[in-house]
């Protein structure tokens, strides 16, 4: 497997800065998923790594070596598209060995690795249908099993539960960190669900205006948000403003909540998450 660097990306469509100097390291065998509302530059920056779009500036290191310049074909990656992308007239198996075929793989050795590839999805016993054939859910794993069965060093996901209903989507999550897991690849992940996000992913980084606004665990930037954009994006969240008031922030809500040390801002504004909230009653009420 391998690990991926982007360095001082960016990248304009015309008069729109789709990304703006974005740095990211997405460490070997781990799951990533890139959060961000519509038009904030992720899948941008996604088809940048699988080299369908060419940065303006920057560049992009797979296992330290730079491929700004390499073709697609020759980057050693599997992508899983938000349509899963799957060809009409094949059936399973000749959907999921088109890569192989076209490497030169022989027949023998194709059906082979064609059939791990279903295993690993739970889709063996499927060669012979159709997509039209097929339930939304396994058409994704199709479109999964025709990523990996190539064995590629990095693995992107373009939002490919946005199309399954919310049972569906909740099962499929289960199976992508489970498939992941058991590979061992690295996985970006692109999506605008934060549930998505906070459930499959070791590492989440959150873009806005094609900027990354900040990166980290699920529980560091949900318990440790930077900025107001990312308090209300990854979750609910109660924001209260304050003051600084001698080392501390005081803010009157029913009580003092103070922070641990001084900011440098005289004005701030504290996100305290719906959950971290208690209410008691009768002598138990916090003094005025």
């Amino acid at each position: 497997m391998a690990s991926v660097s982007v360095q001082n990306l960016s990248k304009k469509f015309g008069s729109t800065v789709a990304l703006d100097r974005v740095s990211f390291e997405f460490e070997d065998g781990k799951f990533f998923a890139l959060l961000g509302p519509s038009g904030s530059g992720k899948t941008t920056l996604l088809r940048m790594i699988a080299g369908f779009e060419n940065p303006d500036q920057g560049s992009i290191q797979i296992d330290g070596k730079v491929v700004d310049h390499i073709p697609v074909e020759k980057r050693d990656i599997g992508m899983v598209f938000q349509s899963y992308a799957l060809f009409p007239n094949m059936d399973v198996q000749a959907n999921v060995g088109f890569g192989l075929r076209v490497r030169g793989i022989s027949a023998s050795e194709m059906k082979h690795l064609v059939g791990e590839a279903l295993e690993l999805v739970r889709l063996s016993g499927f060669d012979d249908r159709r997509p039209d054939q097929l339930s939304g859910g396994q058409r994704q794993r199709v479109a999964l099993a025709r990523a990996i069965v190539t064995k590629p060093r990095v693995l992107l996901l373009d939002e490919p539960l946005s199309a399954l209903d919310r049972t569906l989507r909740l099962e499929m999550e289960i199976e992508l960190k489970r498939i992941q897991r058991d590979v061992g690849i690295t996985t970006i992940f692109v999506t605008h669900d934060q549930e998505e996000a906070l459930t499959m992913s070791d590492q989440i980084g959150i873009l806005n205006e094609g900027q990354l606004v900040q990166h980290g665990s699920p529980v560091d930037i949900y318990e440790n948000p930077q900025s107001v954009f990312v308090a209300r994006f990854l979750g609910e969240a109660n924001l209260l403003k304050g003051h600084v008031d001698g080392p501390s922030v005081n803010l009157e809500v029913g009580g003092t909540i103070q922070t641990r040390s001084k900011p440098t801002s005289p004005q701030v504004i504290c996100s305290i998450r719906p959950e971290k909230i208690s209410i008691l009653k009768g002598e138990n009420i916090l003094p005025s």
